[in-house]
């Protein structure tokens, strides 16, 4: 469950197409998921020049809360442009 909203996390704070490292991260459990599909929808609560805060919302299909990921990143100048080539 950690690495799945580790991942939406991921994708969440460089969808500006800035480079952004974590630089830290919580996670709070609710329930065990016993079976089924997760489902991780993430939101970005704060956005700064050089920090960006997001929320990880995981459910199971019923939409039961399973855990909220938390976290924060530093947003490097370059982009991901620049460190794919």
């Amino acid at each position: 469950i950690f690495s799945f909203a580790d991942a939406v996390f991921s994708v969440a704070s460089k969808s500006h197409g800035t480079l952004a490292v974590a630089i830290n991260v919580s996670i709070s459990f609710f329930k065990a998921a016993k079976s089924g599909a997760l489902i991780a929808e993430g939101r970005e609560v704060s956005l700064n020049p050089r920090l960006a805060t997001y929320l990880i919302d995981v459910r199971d299909e019923a939409g039961n809360a399973i855990a909220l990921f938390q976290g924060t990143v530093y947003r490097k100048k370059e982009s991901i442009e620049e460190i794919v080539k």
